[in-house]
């Protein structure tokens, strides 16, 4: 029996469990070889990277854990860890193009490719997700936290997820000592995100509380730096002047562009992206659409919203379609080129937010959660007390494998 090989591209919320999933189920039914190829030799616990931006709140061993020792525990045959960034898919010879960090080139032959590359902070280079290796996103972040430490006034654009936690998490840090200003395209925060209204408005009470100033309906539409020791009237302490969409001007000392997200799929060839840069997926399989043996999960693809409450029923979705395509499970060749299973999408909403340890709120379907209940389960620690048996692969859910 010939040994299979599977590609997987990106070690984060989702490449990672899913390479544990196939080590640990597959494996022992097929001659199976894993590749996990990743700029990063450390997993990034972004999921609490709107608290990590505070000085001192966060260590940095519990954002950043190595992922090698995690992937130790299968046996050494099974697995190898590429330390790269993959540049281009060439689905007519099975094969990745990988420029490695020591600089040098690679290519990689696969019988399956997984696309698990994940996305990007939209508004700029910011580390609220990975910006290449570890050492890079872990300078970044300090140079960030500098910034934030010092700085007398924060702006953040983008009132989704992400930007109201990171806007919550700096006020209740910091109180009224900073002023924090959260700039919002819409009426009202989390736009987009299919929360009620009940949600929305109960987050911007908090946020306002808190002591969050919310520019409603209002977007940056242009950003000029202060030049040291320049002065311009009431702009004289502040380092960035963003011209707001009503014609007004507002100073910063940190400016956090944090309007969603995009997917990192340039090494995808064109012809499987859509409009927005998203890998076009087959609605039930995960594949992609136009390939017989590339698949796409996470961030990259266009079938749920880009959160990670969406991931846990995609790992488990497609570790299961992998299996049966590399096994066989009894069905012969017809289950070489298909799962069995269709993937059925998040048909609800599922969203809980952290507005530092005292508020909290989220959304379960068409249920209000409780604030003291997502304080309890999120906003003391922003799950990073269960990060290191997440990388470890010690809390996954497994269907019918």
């Amino acid at each position: 029996m010939a040994t299979k090989t599977v590609v997987i591209l990106g070690a984060g919320f989702t490449g990672l469990p899913l390479a544990h999933k196939l080590l640990i189920y597959t494996a022992p039914k097929t001659k199976l070889k894993v590749i996990l190829v990743s700029p990063s030799s450390k997993f990034y616990w972004n999921l609490a990277a709107t608290r990590g931006v505070i000085p001192g709140a966060i260590p940095d061993d519990q954002l950043f854990i190595p992922i090698e020792p995690a992937l130790s525990r299968h046996p050494s045959e099974g697995w190898d860890f590429v330390l790269g960034k993959a540049t281009s898919i060439m689905p007519e010879t099975n094969s990745v193009d990988v420029v490695l960090n020591s600089g040098d080139q690679q290519t990689i032959a696969y019988d399956q490719l997984v696309i698990a590359t994940g996305s990007h902070v939209s508004g700029g280079s910011l580390p609220f997700k990975l910006i290449g290796t570890a050492d890079e996103t872990v300078a970044a972040l300090h140079t960030l936290q500098e910034r934030i430490g010092a700085a007398k006034s924060v702006v953040v654009a983008g009132s989704g997820p992400t930007g109201v936690e990171a806007a919550g998490e700096l006020a209740a840090f910091y109180g009224r000592t900073k002023a924090i200003t959260l700039v919002s395209a819409s009426e009202h925060v989390l736009a987009g995100s299919n929360v009620s209204a009940a949600l929305a408005n109960t987050v911007e009470q908090d946020l306002r509380k808190l002591g969050v100033k919310v520019l409603a309906n209002t977007k940056v539409v242009e950003i000029r730096g202060v030049a040291e020791g320049e002065k311009d009237g009431e702009f004289s302490e502040g380092s960035i002047v963003l011209t707001l969409s009503s014609g007004s001007t507002l100073t910063a000392d940190v400016y956090l562009p944090l309007f969603g997200v995009r997917p990192n799929t340039d090494l995808v060839p064109p012809q499987l992206l859509d409009e927005a840069g998203n890998v076009k997926l087959e609605k039930t399989t995960m594949r992609v659409i136009g390939t017989d043996n590339i698949w796409g999960i996470g961030d990259i693809g266009d079938l749920e919203p880009k959160q990670v409450t969406n991931t846990d029923a995609q790992i488990t979705f497609l570790a299961d379609a992998l299996d049966q395509v590399l096994t066989g499970n009894g069905q012969g060749a017809a289950a070489a080129k298909s799962p069995a299973k269709e993937y059925k999408p998040l048909d609800k909403t599922m969203i809980f937010l952290s507005l530092g340890p005292k508020y909290g709120t989220g959304q379960v379907g068409g249920w209000k959660l409780w604030g003291w209940m997502v304080n309890y389960v999120k906003g003391r620690r922003i799950f990073v007390d269960t990060a290191p048996d997440y990388v470890a692969g010690r809390k996954l859910r497994h269907a019918s494998m």
